[in-house]
C-alpha cells in the first residue's frame, strides 16, 4: 500500500515539475521550485529507502528504540470536557474575529491573547508574536505579494 502512495506522488510531483517548469521564472518558483521539486527529491529518497529496506537494516543491529510508542493515558471526564469546550471556544471566537473584522486585524489579536492566557507567556512576547504575525500578513501577503485580504463585515 505504501509504494502505491509513494508512485502516486512520484507522479504528482512529476507532472507539476514537467507542466510548471515551462512557465515565466516568476510564476515557477512555488509550484515548481519550492513544491514539485523537494516533493520529489523526497518521494525518491523514501522510494529507495523502501526498496533497500533501509529501515529494517538499521534497526536490526542499531538496539535502537521503537519511536512510536502508544501511551494510555486517561483523563478525567471533566479535563477532557474543558479542554474540549476551550478548544472550540478559541476556535469560534477567531473565526468570528476573522469574520467581523478581517484577518489582518483579528489573527494577531488572536494569537496575542492566546499566547497571553492559554501559553501564559509574558507581555513582551505575546507583543513580539503579534508584531511578526500582522508583520507576515501585511508585509508579506498585502505589501510584497499584493493579495489584499478581505475585510471583516464590520469594516466592509
Amino acid at each position: 500500500m505504501r509504494a502505491n502512495l509513494n508512485l502516486f506522488f512520484l507522479a504528482v510531483f512529476l507532472a507539476a515539475a514537467w507542466i510548471g517548469w515551462g512557465w515565466p521564472d516568476i510564476a515557477k518558483i512555488m509550484p515548481v521550485y519550492v513544491a514539485a521539486i523537494p516533493g520529489l527529491l523526497l518521494v525518491l529518497v523514501q522510494l529507495y529507502r523502501d526498496a533497500t529496506q533501509w529501515d529494517r537494516r538499521q534497526s536490526e543491529g542499531s538496539g535502537g528504540i521503537e519511536m512510536d510508542e502508544v501511551y494510555d493515558v486517561k483523563l478525567d471526564k471533566k479535563v477532557e470536557l474543558r479542554r474540549t469546550i476551550t478548544f472550540f471556544a478559541w476556535f469560534i471566537g477567531g473565526a468570528l474575529g476573522i469574520w467581523l473584522l478581517g484577518i489582518v486585524v483579528s489573527l494577531p489579536i488572536l494569537i496575542f491573547l492566546y499566547a497571553l492566557v492559554e501559553g501564559r507567556e509574558k507581555w513582551t512576547t505575546s507583543l513580539i508574536m503579534t508584531a511578526c504575525t500582522y508583520g507576515l500578513l501585511w508585509g508579506l501577503f498585502e505589501y510584497m505579494l499584493e493579495t489584499r485580504w478581505p475585510a471583516g463585515i464590520l469594516f466592509g
